[in-house]
């Protein structure tokens, strides 16, 4: 059972024709459906996911799992 909503960010590696890294963001809520989206640089995904944050800090979340780490949205600064 999922408490808390969760932003995280994965990186996924290409290698072919030539190396790239790919970033995803996945934004988990309680009760619904898992939303991502993916094939952003790094700077895109930190700004993307702190985006998400703000938005679950608006829907009245209190806390939030972001990057790994449980985090107060009341103090919370994008």
């Amino acid at each position: 059972m999922l408490r808390y909503p969760r932003v995280e960010i994965i990186k996924r590696k290409k290698f072919t024709p030539i190396y790239q890294e790919l970033y995803e963001v996945q934004t988990m809520r309680p009760n619904r459906p898992m939303k991502s989206k993916f094939g952003m640089t790094k700077t895109q995904a930190m700004a993307y996911s702190r985006r998400e944050a703000a938005m679950l800090k608006q829907e009245g979340y209190t806390k939030a799992v972001y990057h790994s780490m449980l985090v107060d949205l009341s103090t919370f600064h994008p």
